[in-house]
């Protein structure tokens, strides 16, 4: 399986909006007023999530390339990056399938693309190329026409996202990579994750969430 990014997303999307991040870290020392810093955090920390995934999140158009081997059928293509948003063309050994009248059937969130009723129920033998547009829509996306699409980024991705940010922004402030809390007579006191090498650069709580979805086989 062979999968091509034909347009990539419009470079510094990151999972989570900036205001999210501000709102987290909010009465912290430089945490309303650095919004580049802000924002490398948060494109560190939607890289490591995106890699701790391991496949593509962020909506695009795709091509990928899947085999059926002699003797084998299916039921089902899985494509990579899902939600899947729409199917633009399919392709058995070079020529190029008709959905019929009633389309593609897909399944959304899985990423599976089923044959539609002029192929049968079956994928058969051969080598298919599929294109299609799939992945999360994150904030600052736009349509055709320039306007905001509502983010559809699941809503413990986000939580990920932003833990590790936070704990990007504390271990740069602080120093100490040890340091989970410190209290600061007259404002109070501050508690966070710290990244983990051994988990790939996130804070534990982070990484527990995106096993789940490892677990479930999505990654």
């Amino acid at each position: 399986m062979t999968l091509t990014i034909l347009e990539s997303p419009a470079e510094g999307l990151a999972l989570v909006s900036l205001d999210a991040l501000r709102e987290q870290l909010a009465g912290e020392p430089g945490g309303q007023n650095s919004d580049p810093a802000l924002s490398e955090y948060l494109a560190q920390a939607s890289a490591l999530v995106q890699a701790t995934l391991g496949r593509p999140v962020l909506a695009g158009l795709y091509r990928q390339t899947l085999r059926v081997g002699d003797g084998e059928r299916r039921l089902s293509l899985a494509l990579t990056a899902s939600p899947l948003l729409g199917i633009v063309t399919v392709s058995q050994d070079g020529f190029t399938l008709d959905p019929g009248p009633e389309g593609w059937e897909t399944g959304t969130w899985s990423g599976l693309l089923y044959p539609s009723r002029l192929q049968g129920a079956w994928w058969w033998p051969g080598c298919y190329r599929v294109t299609y547009r799939g992945g999360w829509i994150v904030p600052g996306m736009k349509d055709d026409r320039g306007a905001p699409l509502a983010p559809t980024v699941p809503a413990d991705i986000r939580a990920a996202t932003l833990s590790t940010a936070r704990a990007l922004f504390f271990a740069a402030r602080r120093g100490d990579p040890l340091l989970r809390s410190e209290s600061e007579q007259g404002v109070g006191a501050s508690s966070w994750a710290t990244p983990d090498a051994g988990l790939g650069g996130l804070p534990p709580d982070a990484a527990s969430i995106l096993a789940r979805y490892a677990q479930a086989g999505l990654s």
